[in-house]
């Protein structure tokens, strides 16, 4: 099945159109979603994208959404009247652009479905701040970045393992989704030996290589953090070593785990 892009919602810009940016909550029923969504369409409103939280979990969820209106007169407070007609809307916040510009400021912190909070980085901004820790650390800093990222798995993969811990190939294959859940990219994994605790993963498109051509192994984050994963689920120290690699010419990376 061909993956389909996820957007989170950060910011817009366009001073040509008329954006907003609604935050509410919303009652945990069937049909509420599109309540608000035909009460917007019935004004010539198009919601443009946007997210919903805790609709598996709680009697409210939180709902946030850009919006466009080809209307010029329509401004945040008539939207705001819009959705005050709906029954199941609560705590409703809507936000106007600035020269075009709409920033999401209404909603903060961001969070795992989880519960656990988290931060966003984008890709370009990562592979800056790894360069800059290779150049600063001219001959060791592949290791060093190993190592950053060995110790940001730990953490991440003993928090995850404590809620639940696989017993089959199948379950831990779905953990690992999480690297692509993430945006780091797409795992695969090829095959794994409990009992001699090793494995193969491949990754398609990482962050970390992509569009390198050095051809040489890069993904020395991802290679630590992997290796970590795999630590943990183990129970013993065990290390990922990159045979292949995007910016080697290969097709996609991939790690060989063994103690």
């Amino acid at each position: 099945m061909a993956a389909r892009e996820k957007d989170v919602i950060v910011y817009r810009y366009d001073p040509s159109k008329k954006y907003f940016l609604v935050s509410l909550h919303l009652d945990n029923k069937p049909g509420a979603l599109g309540n608000i969504a035909n009460v917007l369409a019935i004004r010539d409103i198009n919601i443009l994208e946007g997210f919903f939280g805790g609709m598996g979990y709680d009697s409210k969820a939180t709902v946030s959404f850009y919006v466009e209106s080809a209307n010029k007169r329509i401004d945040e407070n008539w939207i705001k009247d819009f959705l005050k007609t709906s029954v199941y809307v609560t705590d409703l916040e809507v936000k106007p652009a600035t020269e075009g510009y709409l920033t999401d400021t209404l909603n903060f912190p961001l969070r795992w479905n989880s519960g656990e909070r988290a931060i966003l980085m984008s890709s370009l901004g990562l592979r800056a701040l790894l360069d800059s820790m290779k150049s600063v650390n001219q001959g060791s800093g592949d290791a060093t970045i190993h190592s950053h990222g060995f110790s940001y798995g730990k953490a991440a993969w003993e928090n995850l393992l404590s809620g639940f811990r696989p017993k089959t190939k199948e379950g831990f294959a779905e953990m690992l989704g999480i690297y692509s859940a993430l945006g780091w990219g797409r795992p695969e994994l090829v095959d794994i030996d409990l009992n001699k605790r090793k494995a193969k993963v491949r990754l398609r498109d990482s962050f970390e290589c992509e569009g390198m051509n050095t051809g040489e192994p890069e993904c020395n984050f991802v290679k630590g953090h992997i290796s970590a994963a795999f630590s943990t689920f183990f129970g013993g120290y065990v290390r990922a070593t990159e045979k292949k690699c995007v910016s080697k010419g290969d097709e996609f990376c991939e790690f060989e785990i063994s103690p």
